[in-house]
């Protein structure tokens, strides 16, 4: 269970008191011309160095300051802006190399096992639990095991059926694209199952899939999950694991994800963004996209949109 909910400030904010450039990236449901007005009258002093227009609804503005006063700003900004997502971080450490997702409300538009419930008719029993969980209500593990348990005897392949009916948020094919052509190591990480994880991995390019794995006797499911189960220290465990394996510090990678189970790999990452996220998720973290959509990580993470045909 998450109990500690203290509002996380940014990774940046200790390491340095020196002024620098700061990016300050806006990401609006319309055009950005609102924000860019409430951003002026915020600056106060301090001068745009410059101003870079992204998409139509999103553009990057570069002033000088301390991180201090980059952290007021960027709190006084998200308090004021309406219809629009802003992060402000330093630009000399805006880039990231690895990208951990995770899937059901983050990268899917549905909690997976809770689609499966519905199906088998026991979708308000199920999504209950679930609810709670994904709100650090209940203990992840205890939680998951119970709602399998209610599906013994039911055949596996009603994990499968709920592939094809499964919709993307917006902007996920396009923010692993982008990652793609960015070369940016990309990782799906997710508390549900292979039936449905891999599928969806493979759909949108991911570099890695880890997920739970169920035990499946004569394709119906026993009620049981194999070990280990992908809870919220094995997925922060896997991005710090990962990103030694391939070189790289945590300030090089960014984590997406909306539910308490996702917070330690969040706080862990140089870039944690709540997408959507559960309030116990948003209290806990510094970047949050909450008008808009994925595409919004994409300029958060310092990338280039791409064409997705």
């Amino acid at each position: 269970m998450i109990e500690d909910i203290s509002v996380q400030t940014p990774r940046w904010l200790g390491r340095s008191n020196a002024q620098q450039p700061f990016v300050i990236t806006i990401c609006a449901t319309g055009e950005c011309n609102d924000a860019l007005a409430l951003l002026d009258a915020e600056l106060g002093d301090l001068q745009i160095r410059e101003h870079r227009p992204l998409a139509t609804n999103a553009c990057d503005v570069t002033v000088d300051c301390v991180p201090e006063a980059a952290w007021s700003l960027l709190q006084s900004l998200r308090a004021k802006l309406v219809d629009a997502d802003v992060y402000m971080q330093p630009q000399e450490s805006r880039g990231k190399r690895l990208l951990i997702c995770d899937m059901d409300m983050t990268i899917v538009a549905a909690e997976t096992l809770d689609e499966v419930a519905a199906m088998l008719g026991l979708g308000e029993r199920i999504a209950a639990i679930t609810t709670r969980a994904m709100h650090g209500e209940i203990d992840f593990n205890a939680a998951l095991r119970e709602r399998i348990a209610m599906l013994a005897g039911r055949p596996e392949q009603v994990f499968h059926d709920i592939v094809e009916s499964l919709q993307l948020n917006p902007g996920a094919e396009q923010l692993l694209a982008a990652a793609a052509a960015g070369g940016v190591h990309t990782i799906l990480v997710s508390g549900g199952f292979a039936q449905v994880a891999e599928p969806v991995a493979r759909r949108l390019g991911f570099d890695e899939v880890h997920c739970n794995h169920l035990e499946i006797d004569a394709g119906k499911l026993t009620g049981k999950v194999k070990s280990p189960i992908i809870n919220a220290d094995l997925k922060c465990s896997l991005l710090q694991r990962r990103a030694q394996a391939l070189g790289l510090t945590l300030s090089e990678c960014c984590a997406i994800g909306d539910g308490a189970n996702d917070l330690p790999m969040l706080r862990a990452a140089g870039l944690g963004i709540a997408y959507h996220g559960k309030p116990v998720l948003r209290a806990a973290t510094s970047c949050h996209i909450d008008a808009t959509d994925l595409e919004s990580a994409i300029y958060f993470m310092g990338l280039d949109r791409v064409s997705v045909t």
